[in-house]
């Protein structure tokens, strides 16, 4: 039976926590240039403080060989994290970050909001993202 090279490379790469977690440093470096320009809605920068979160904490279980399932919730993937990692970044306010998953995707779903508060969540994303790479890195026990 012949493989498609193309579909093996996909499964290669998810299976990859660096990988993972290379997407995740994107997204912030996408975040931050977002932020850095006024013409544009903070709310785009916030989609991808979000995503970057998410893929962080998605390295992490692929690091570890967790299986979980196809979700945005930040709170169910963080409930998968080894105690260390979930204890660090359960002090983190994940609600706040979540919300910018699906619901900031369409008009009227999330109102408009201000920089310095865009600027909080994104935040929030680099510390989840640091404290997974930390831990990826080994200098962190898991």
């Amino acid at each position: 039976m012949k493989v498609d090279p193309c579909f093996d490379e996909r499964v290669s790469e998810q299976s990859d926590p660096q990988h993972w977690l290379r997407f995740a440093h994107d997204d912030l470096a996408a975040a931050r240039l977002l932020m850095s320009d006024p013409r544009l809605p903070a709310r785009l920068a916030c989609f991808h403080a979000q995503q970057a979160a998410e893929k962080a904490l998605k390295a992490s279980l692929v690091r570890l060989g967790v299986e979980f399932r196809k979700t945005h919730d930040l709170t169910v993937l963080s409930l998968l994290q080894p105690g260390v990692v979930q204890a660090e970044v359960g002090q983190l306010d994940l609600q706040r970050l979540q919300q910018w998953a699906v619901d900031a995707r369409y008009p009227a779903d999330l109102p408009d909001l201000a920089a310095n508060e865009a600027g909080a969540i994104l935040t929030i994303a680099e510390e989840v993202v640091a404290v997974i790479a930390r831990t990826m890195q080994g200098r962190q026990q898991p």
